[in-house]
């Protein structure tokens, strides 16, 4: 009688498994479903929109990594990944090379993974200090993280990066103190000429403004930018804003693109999926069933420690619906 249950319940697990959809020719479609919504939806909740505060996401080239940032208040930052392997998302760990300083900001760009980090530059140098460093993936293993020394004893934050290997990311450059001042943060470029990176240029008035501007993503052509900026004309406390590159090689005044995306909480850290279909982003938009009917005790553990308790969450939108323009294919 006991091997009868046993192979009962063999056989039901066999056609539990069978029955769970693969994703294997197309992995990111678990994280972000086709076709791309035209409201904002919640990734993967309960797996990267878990309740704790996340921040940011990218994806290596081929999907089959995702990276992002967990956040606790401001002393404590990592990054974290999630690997695709035999048909299965695996659950968040602490990346390989971060959990020691504080780290955040993941960015990918063929095969290199840029982040922020406060590891010191040398061993002369101490920790403390937000700067970008880089690493690539070769045999499909990162190299040890190399910085990118543009400014040591300021803080830079959240790289991104054009087709062309132009380096943009955010500053304090203007503070007059060393510890790592939000409200003096603007949006700067550093060319890269002959494989060296030159001395960062602050992006004009178009894009910075007296309040805080801060993580920028640039489209692989530099064709558009989109950043978060606490100026007070948005929808809340911090939203995305987006700039286009006129003909003269500047930017355009930045607009506000509406209620559709931002919220009256903190929208920011943008991004965007390798095939350009999603634009990812962070919001601390809540959630609540305040209202509708009797909560719970199980509402309140789901509302307090889940996705929308005010912390970060990432989000995903169809490119399409932010009316942006189609890059130019790259050689």
């Amino acid at each position: 009688m006991r091997n009868f249950y046993a192979i009962i319940l063999l056989s039901f697990l066999i056609q539990t498994l069978a029955g769970q959809k693969r994703y294997d020719d197309a992995p990111q479609r678990f994280l972000l479903p086709e076709p791309p919504p035209e409201t904002p939806r919640l990734m993967a909740s309960g797996l990267i929109s878990s309740g704790l505060d996340e921040s940011g996401g990218t994806f290596t080239d081929d999907h089959l990594e995702f990276f992002y940032t967990v956040n606790h208040r401001a002393d404590l930052s990592v990054i974290v990944q999630i690997k695709y392997r035999d048909s299965f998302w695996s659950y968040p760990e602490t990346a390989t090379f971060s959990g020691i300083y504080q780290d955040a900001d993941p960015f990918i760009k063929n095969d290199k993974l840029y982040f922020s980090s406060t590891r010191p530059i040398n061993d002369k140098s101490g920790s403390g200090i937000w700067n970008i460093w880089v690493m690539e993936r070769k045999d499909k293993t990162w190299t040890n993280p190399q910085p990118i020394v543009l400014s040591p004893n300021k803080n830079e934050k959240h790289p991104t990066v054009a087709d062309n290997g132009n380096l943009y990311f955010y500053a304090d450059y203007e503070s007059e103190g060393v510890t790592f001042d939000f409200l003096n943060t603007d949006i700067y470029v550093s060319v890269l000429e002959d494989g060296l990176y030159q001395p960062p240029v602050k992006l004009n008035e178009t894009i910075n403004s007296t309040y805080a501007d801060y993580t920028p993503l640039i489209a692989p052509d530099e064709s558009f930018m989109i950043f978060a900026s606490n100026r007070p004309e948005g929808q809340g406390n911090s939203d995305l804003y987006i700039s286009f590159k006129t003909g003269n090689n500047q930017w355009s005044e930045a607009i506000n693109p509406g209620a559709f995306i931002n919220s009256t909480e903190n929208d920011h850290y943008p991004s965007l999926s390798p095939d350009s279909l999603f634009l990812m982003f962070t919001s601390d938009r809540r959630l609540s069933l305040t209202g509708q009917r009797s909560i719970t005790y199980s509402d309140l553990k789901r509302i307090i420690l889940g996705p929308g308790n005010g912390f970060g969450d990432l989000y995903y939108i169809s490119k399409k619906a932010l009316n942006l323009p189609a890059e130019k294919d790259t050689p």
